[in-house]
């Protein structure tokens, strides 16, 4: 899980405020790759439910919110995959959205990530360009400033961003295919509430 930034206890504030803190504890989370095999198998997509010796059992909402301790009351997260108009002349409208909320602005064409993609395709930001020019910005070895108490509070709500992004893509979401992740969850979640000025 190398997209996911290293926890800092100075974000917590921030999680806390997104009512996501409890994700903290997945990074790393160790996934029982035989008991998922185990109820795949006893998957039926006709009933949605596993059919054991028992009888069936399914997964609910309560279930998942029990576990990992998320909330599942409050607004609705809706996704919105309209891509936002052009506002600087340099940038299109993704990069200035990007630039907005999470306060980097991707390439769109040229450099690419570790990986071969680019920082910026089709309605989606690499999480690996994402995560590295945060550690980058904060790695003494680059002439960055570690992130501390005293950092900016928009330093720290910009981590607080790229953590839950890489927790999304790297726990919550993960895909073999690459490490692309939807703007859309840039503009559900992490676009509301900004506490600092672009």
């Amino acid at each position: 899980m190398t997209n996911v930034l290293e926890w800092n206890d100075v974000i917590l504030p921030f999680l806390k405020r997104a009512r996501l803190d409890s994700i903290r504890h997945f990074n790393g989370i160790k996934i029982d790759r035989q008991l998922i095999t185990a109820l795949v198998d006893r998957w039926q997509k006709e009933t949605h439910c596993f059919n054991f010796r028992e009888g069936e059992c399914t997964i609910t909402l309560k279930d998942i919110a029990i576990l990992t301790d998320l909330p599942i009351n409050g607004d609705v997260v809706c996704v919105d995959y309209t891509p936002p108009p052009k506002v600087v002349a340099n940038m299109s409208g993704w990069q200035h959205f990007i630039w907005t909320v999470i306060g980097l602005c991707p390439p769109e064409k040229g450099d690419h990530d570790a990986d071969g993609h680019p920082p910026l395709s089709k309605g989606q930001v690499s999480i690996t360009w994402l995560t590295a020019e945060i550690r980058r910005k904060h790695n003494p070895e680059f002439g960055g400033i570690p992130l501390m108490e005293e950092s900016s509070e928009r330093d720290k709500d910009i981590y607080a961003r790229i953590y839950i992004l890489g927790m999304i893509r790297g726990v919550f979401f993960p895909k073999k295919s690459n490490n692309l992740i939807s703007n859309s969850w840039l503009r559900s979640y992490l676009g509301v509430g900004m506490i600092w000025e672009t």
